[in-house]
């Protein structure tokens, strides 16, 4: 059985490769078919469980995704989002302004239904159709490891603002690859003085230090949004914490159950909608997913009708 690393790494390439050849065609490639390749190929290390109901109706169906390591476990809601390029501008079709139905409202309800975190899976196509636009990471080539990683990336809904994400840099400040999600990150957390102040020490550690695993799934989704915050210019909110619905035990609940209720421009508690999908187990559908005694119709009868299945990833204690 491959690694999450290796196949993670083919489920990338596969995806590129395809990108390229309808490229070359001048065939328009579509979020369904990459999202395909990537969940097919990292089935080779991941546990997949797709659902029978008819969730393709809904624009953008979403998948959830759960990381678990010995120690936590971190779930998503993932859909998928391509890139399209004109010149030098960057356009992603996030729908983000629309009716209280359209699909960003119902990607973030249905997350936090499930108590998970929205986010997006970026499809950023080949370097060549994004013009090798320059990574902030340690970018010294054109065709530099770091760039063609990002050829698949992941960014918190809450910060997919259209009238932001408009180009190479800001696409690239508010995302991370996909093969990069789980591994030790040498970019420095930026926190507000004020937010520091009244916060646990578990979370302040946390957040300044290296994590790797599951708890690094997690940091590099809070740390999107805390490096957007810090170019905020509202005021920190009050002090108080947040409620973290309990998970009926300490050791099986939420890993941080007391967190800041600072929302910044997003009107959100974001501290809450980033970690507290972070817990100390999963829930008991991705246990059974783990041990193969589920049914995948009572796994969906669960779930929104939105949403595809599950994709559970088993990581590594060290990363």
């Amino acid at each position: 059985m491959a690694t999450v690393e290796t196949a993670f790494r083919r489920a990338r390439e596969h995806s590129v490769q395809h990108m390229a050849a309808c490229e070359r065609a001048f065939l328009p490639w579509g979020e369904t078919a990459v999202t395909e390749i990537v969940i097919s190929r990292a089935a080779t290390a991941v546990s997949v469980v797709p659902f029978t109901q008819p969730a393709e109706a809904t624009s953008g169906a979403d998948w959830i995704w759960w990381w678990v390591d010995a120690d936590s476990a971190y779930g998503m809601l993932v859909q998928a989002k391509r890139l399209t390029v004109h010149e030098s501008n960057w356009r992603f079709d996030f729908g983000y302004r629309t009716t209280a139905g359209g699909q960003e409202s119902i990607l973030r309800a249905t997350a936090a239904s499930l108590n998970l975190v929205p986010v997006y899976a970026l499809y950023l196509g080949t370097g060549g159709y994004r013009n090798w636009e320059p990574c902030p990471d340690d970018h010294r080539v054109m065709r530099c490891t770091s760039c063609v990683k990002r050829s698949i990336s992941l960014m918190p809904a809450l910060l997919a603002d259209p009238a932001i994400v408009n180009d190479s840099v800001t696409t690239y400040e508010r995302s991370v690859a996909l093969e990069e999600l789980w591994k030790p990150s040498s970019t420095r957390t930026l926190l507000i003085p004020t937010l520091v102040e009244d916060m646990d020490p578990e979370l302040i550690n946390f957040l300044l230090t290296p994590q790797s695993g599951v708890r690094q799934v997690a940091k590099s989704m809070i740390d999107q949004l805390l490096r957007a915050r810090a170019g905020q210019f509202t005021a920190v909110s009050p002090s108080a914490p947040s409620i973290v619905r309990s998970g009926g035990h300490d050791r099986l609940g939420p890993v941080f159950p007391d967190l800041p209720s600072d929302s910044g421009h997003w009107g959100v508690p974001y501290f809450q909608h980033a970690l507290e999908p972070l817990r100390h187990a999963p829930p008991d559908y991705v246990l059974e997913i783990q041990s193969g005694e589920f049914d995948a119709d009572e796994v969906a009868s669960n779930m929104p009708d939105d949403v595809t299945g599950v994709i559970v990833v088993r990581l590594p204690q060290n990363g």
